[in-house]
């Protein structure tokens, strides 16, 4: 006998009901992944859903891990076939029990089928023993972590892998003995083995399968006390010195944003026990597993130099995902159509949230900043998609990731919550999370609560900023007292927005804001009470929450490149730089026009929020709308400008920011040699110390720059790091940095193989040199096969890859052989499935926009 056949069964439950006042469902034609109808039969029949696994995680990474569960339901009903999900092959699956008599099952297009004869009314239970699936376990030589968002859960174990049936999950462990691990549930039990440990965990509350998780390695521990609540951080960083100068404010942010969400939800913090891990690996920022968020290191362990927008960054992103403790995980969408739903309030609250921890922060300023812009980048490309997306088969269910989720729906949140009032906002979401406790709802659901506290028609204010694809574009003019705003129709529907801003005057005396609202029809008109002068220069967009394209006019272009740095308020200053942008994409404003107002306002731009804006836009112009003579041209006057206020600056934050950008653009032999000292250490820069990772990517770009000395460069910097994770980074990034043409080919073809894509960070760190501008030419030849492998990257990778993969392989081209060889790619395949297309086509929108501007 197989020797995984001894392995002891652990208990699990699993409650199947029927509700006895509807028809019994039919079963479902099965297919791969989890379709609809699946979802909706298992649904009415499952309630009260417990889980009990095992799982025995070798030393070996390679090695396979046996696990067992235990199923346990009650069924009023006999209707259909049980049918749990499992995405490996059918050798995995050892053996299904019931009662300890084994039994047959069928395995059928990644489904585990028990037949129904095996079904009665009342109690049942079987028992399963397999292999779990290696798939989202991410493991590695010295710790391992799950990560089953969306619809993975079931690449591990079998289970009906859906957000709308909520289990119980207790859990145990073996593991080597040097290992700790972290679950959802508070560690009940750790036994001794010879060289192995057993960790045993308290059952969970009810929770989605994509929520349940693990994670487990050689991982150092912090314990916190905050506010009467034991939180402990799981992390691997080596760093002392790092974690010392981290540790304090990251409890403090965590326990800063719970207090602030019980506040504000009026309910308390609604799980058993609060940790979260730290992985180097982890593919994003953050997954709000309950009882164990998990993050990347990286993005809480910041250096001594972060900026203030990464401390606003760590900030946010510790409230958004401790607000996902409510919402996403007690009250959770129904279906992953409504994955955004549980984004938006992540990202709406995270905004409020970080407020009070940075007083000195202009928080409209940063609120504008965090969203519109990215939003953007995605909203006005041809891939553009609505907040609400139809979704067949959770197989799928990845695609719907993206910037409009977390970007443009906060703004839309915003609007909503102007429209109704705040005080009504939050008394229909403390509403909507009683109501929905550990169950499932839907944005139809929370937009009948907030119907009722008001006189608005939210159900058609819904259908167009929710539910239909595109962002508003406006034009307008003034007529004597009166402004006359039109705007387009969307495409398809032909509705229009309604939309709260503010009309900003630019008088003689200074700037005049006035709260406007452009009705929901195609022309709007409102009149001025103020006395406006003929031809006054005026903005649309002049709010946080202001969302869509205003053009500009030519005069309206040249006041703003002219006087804007001059504005004051420095919400006016990021709205005009934001439409200035905006026009200049669009084919409205010269490249070269923007590009030299940006670096005149340069030295002028005291707030860290607008001048890391202004930084990033002067980058994207100079690599992306410049032609390689142009970039030439203003190559020597922008180095010696950031080299300057480098120098000059006051303040760490400020001398970091202007330093990232002079490392991420230098060009000229004056500012390699500038970088080079730094690098090597003959010349520091005074007041600004750099890490092992900024030295580390400090190598990176003068390896791209001076191929000649880009071994030896990288030689002496592995030879430096003293962290063995960030080691390994080098080591995989390293051929794509390399000057050797068939050194950067071998690397991508290795990429073609899934199990080369393991650490995705450093899949896209080494896409992103491997397509710098520097080597674009060289390196055009990768994205016809970036591009075919877009369809096996979303099987195998995480949420966020395939978008990824395909940005950072086009973010480096602007010449319109590439835009051609994304355009063709697409026309060759009118089949193609249409998700992905939709982030092809995102991802080239700066591609197919500099083409036109550079044609």
């Amino acid at each position: 006998m197989n020797s995984l056949l001894r392995l002891p069964f652990l208990l699990l439950s699993v409650i199947l009901m029927t509700q006895c006042d509807r028809p019994a469902p039919e079963t479902p034609v099965l297919e791969t992944g989890v379709s609809l109808a699946l979802a909706q039969a298992r649904a009415q029949e499952l309630q009260e859903v417990r889980y009990t696994l095992f799982f025995n995680i070798p030393s070996q990474v390679s090695a396979p891990i046996p696990a067992s569960m235990e199923v346990k339901f009650n069924l009023q009903e006999v209707a259909n076939d049980l049918i749990l999900d499992f995405r490996a092959d059918s050798s995995q699956v050892i053996g299904v029990q019931q009662d300890g008599e084994p039994l047959d099952y069928r395995f059928e297009q990644e489904h585990l089928i028990i037949p129904k004869n095996y079904l009665s009314e009342g109690e049942n239970s079987f028992q399963i023993k397999f292999i779990a699936g290696d798939q989202s376990l991410n493991r590695s030589e010295e710790y391992l972590y799950t990560l089953f968002v969306p619809d993975r859960a079931a690449t591990a174990f079998p289970c009906f892998d859906q957000p709308d049936i909520k289990a119980r999950y207790s859990l145990s462990l073996e593991l080597p003995a040097d290992w700790v691990a972290v679950a959802n549930g508070a560690l009940l039990e750790k036994k001794e083995r010879t060289e192995r440990v057993v960790y045993r965990f308290r059952e969970s509350a009810p929770i989605s399968t994509y929520l349940f998780a693990f994670g487990a390695g050689k991982l150092r521990q912090e314990t916190r006390t905050r506010d009467g609540r034991e939180m402990t951080m799981f992390f691997r960083e080596t760093d002392d010195e790092k974690v010392a100068a981290n540790v304090e404010t990251i409890f403090d942010l965590h326990a800063t944003s719970l207090a602030w969400l019980e506040t504000y939800t009026g309910i308390p913090y609604p799980f058993e026990k609060f940790d979260f891990a730290l992985f180097p690996t982890f593919q994003y920022g953050g997954m709000e597993h309950v009882g164990s968020i998990f993050y990347r290191e990286s993005s809480l362990f910041l250096d001594e130099t972060a900026t203030e927008n990464q401390k606003l960054s760590r900030a946010s992103l510790i409230a958004h995902e401790t607000a996902h403790m409510w919402f996403g995980d007690l009250v959770t969408m129904q279906w992953f159509n409504d994955v955004w739903l549980k984004e938006v309030f992540a990202n709406f609250m995270a905004a409020k949230i970080v407020n009070p921890s940075f007083p000195e922060i202009n928080h409209d300023l940063r609120f504008l900043l965090a969203h519109q812009p990215t939003a953007y980048g995605e909203d006005r490309s041809e891939g553009t998609h609505p907040i609400q997306q139809k979704l067949e088969n959770l197989k799928d269910a990845g695609t719907l990731y993206g910037r409009i989720i977390y970007q443009k729906a906060p703004v839309v949140m915003r609007q909503l919550e102007t429209l109704i009032g705040e005080e009504k906002f939050r008394e229909g979401l403390q509403e909507y999370l009683r109501e929905f406790s550990f169950a499932n709802a839907t944005w139809d659901d929370l937009i009948g609560i907030l119907d009722q506290k008001t006189a608005v028609d939210l159900a058609t204010w819904s259908q167009v900023w929710v539910k239909e694809a595109g962002m508003p574009q406006f034009s307008s003019q003034l007529q004597g007292q009166a402004l006359i705003i039109e705007q387009t129709p969307q495409v398809e529907s032909g509705r229009f927005w309604t939309e709260r801003t503010d009309l900003i005057l630019f008088k003689e005396e200074g700037p005049s804001k006035i709260p406007i609202q452009i009705e929901g029809q195609a022309e709007t008109r409102i009149n001025i009470a103020e006395e406006i002068s003929d031809g006054i220069p005026y903005l649309l967009n002049g709010s946080s929450m202001s969302y869509g394209y205003f053009p500009l006019t030519t005069e309206m272009q040249n006041y703003l490149l002219e006087n804007g740095k001059n504005l004051s308020d420095p919400l006016l200053r990021g709205a005009a730089r934001m439409a200035l942008y905006e026009s200049c994409v669009r084919g409205q404003l010269s490249p070269q026009k923007l590009f030299s107002s940006l670096l005149e306002a340069l030295p002028a731009e005291q707030e860290p929020l607008n001048r890391q804006n202004l930084l990033r836009n002067l980058q994207t112009l100079y690599w992306r709308f410049l032609q390689s003579e142009e970039r030439q041209e203003a190559a020597s006057t922008l180095e010696k400008l950031l080299w300057q206020q480098i120098q000059e600056s006051p303040d760490i934050s400020a001398k970091s920011a202007y330093f990232q950008s002079f490392a991420n653009i230098a060009q000229t032999s004056t500012a390699m040699d500038q970088l080079y000292a730094v690098w090597s250490g003959a010349a520091p820069i005074a007041g600004l110390p750099l890490s092992e990772s900024q030295l580390t990517n400090l190598a990176c770009e003068l390896a791209l720059r001076l191929p000649e000395q880009a071994g030896e460069i990288l030689d002496q910097q592995y030879a430096a790091i003293k962290n063995p994770d960030r080691q390994k980074r080098l080591a995989f990034i390293r051929p794509a940095l390399s000057a050797e043409i068939t050194a950067r080919d071998q690397f991508f073809d290795s990429l073609t193989k899934a199990e080369n894509r393991h650490y995705e960070p450093w899949v896209g760190s080494a896409l992103s040199y491997l397509h710098h501008p520097l080597r674009a030419k060289e390196a055009e030849k990768y994205i016809l096969p970036s591009l075919a492998l877009m369809e096996e990257i979303q099987i195998t990778g995480d949420i966020f890859f395939p978008r990824r993969w395909i940005t950072a392989t086009l973010s480096g081209h602007q010449s319109a052989s590439a835009a051609k060889i994304v355009r063709d790619f697409l026309a060759e395949r009118p089949n193609y499935p249409y998700r992905l297309k939709n982030k092809i086509l995102m991802g080239a929108d700066l591609l197919f926009r500099a083409e036109e501007v550079l044609d």
